[in-house]
């Protein structure tokens, strides 16, 4: 079932980056557009949060370049506990990095290239809420 489907039901994104002058803009931005937010700096404060939050985590938006632990492998993290949470990953390095790219290519999960602006996050965001989540394995 499609969890856009309910009204009254404002999806929850746990969002993930690791810059202190980034991760305030992107908070702003989704709560600005009606979203419920748990916020981050870290793979392992996300899997804190994940863990303690009652209901469903409707997506992961994570950066995948983070120090200890990167976005894919907390993708892995979540999409096992979580199988419900979609997954949006972003980053800056994808053009340079071919561990980035090929962990993109494995993942198959969304991905935005930073920077890009509000449409652009905003739009890749519904999109991938309306699709269904992909398994790990699948």
């Amino acid at each position: 079932m499609n969890r856009m489907t309910q009204p009254q039901s404002v999806p929850t994104i746990l969002l993930v980056e690791d810059d202190p002058m980034i991760r305030p803009l992107l908070r702003r931005m989704l709560e600005g557009a009606g979203y419920d937010l748990l916020v981050a700096k870290n793979g392992d404060e996300a899997l804190t949060l994940a863990n303690e939050h009652p209901g469903v985590i409707d997506l992961l938006l994570t950066d995948v370049v983070m120090p200890r632990m990167n976005g894919f492998e907390l993708g892995g993290y979540i999409g096992k506990a979580h199988p419900e949470t979609n997954v949006l990953f972003v980053s800056g390095y994808a053009a340079d990095s071919s561990s980035v790219r090929e962990g993109l290519r494995t993942a198959r999960q969304a991905f935005l290239l930073k920077p890009f602006t509000k449409d652009a996050l905003l739009g890749k965001i519904k999109e991938v809420l309306e699709s269904s989540p992909l398994v790990p394995g699948d």
